[in-house]
């Protein structure tokens, strides 16, 4: 089942494969598709043990979550603003660009959920956000271990 092919091909998310997220290694793409397949993940565990949640929803609402990042007034903004900005103009995008559903608006408006302050209507939205916590939490991780060990080596040189 194809869940998010026009997606990926997409001129936007091309667009994404430039713009850095989290790190200096990651991309908006990157880190996008890392999130859309812990959604699938976590969608299909919860459908298994009794949930009834859109897998296509869930891993195209992961896909197109940060999109919002690659509008220029977004991604030139300070982070606190670009915390609060990116989850709206993703939405926007993932309606006009991808004639997105409103199951999967909402997940990409409220992905961002507690610093948004207003969480996710349905499960799928769920899924997204914690699929893009545990993403984030993972590229925190490899970065500092990668830092950690650049460390070392010019320490120890």
């Amino acid at each position: 089942m194809d869940l998010g092919g026009d997606i990926v091909s997409s001129e936007r998310f091309a667009m994404a494969l430039a713009v850095p997220h989290h790190n200096p290694r990651r991309t908006v793409a990157s880190h996008s598709l890392e999130t859309a397949e812990y959604a699938l993940r976590i969608a299909r565990w919860l459908n298994r043990h009794g949930a009834s949640v859109s897998e296509e929803d869930a891993v195209r609402a992961s896909l197109m979550h940060d999109l919002g990042m690659t509008e220029d007034e977004v991604f030139l903004s300070p982070s606190r603003k670009k915390a609060f900005s990116h989850p709206r103009a993703g939405s926007r995008i993932a309606r006009e660009e991808f004639r997105a559903n409103d199951v999967q608006v909402d997940a990409v408006r409220r992905h961002m959920w507690p610093i948004g302050l207003t969480p996710p209507r349905n499960m799928e939205g769920w899924v997204v956000v914690a699929a893009d916590k545990c993403c984030s939490v993972r590229e925190a991780q490899r970065y500092a271990r990668d830092a950690a060990g650049q460390l070392a080596d010019t320490l120890l040189g």
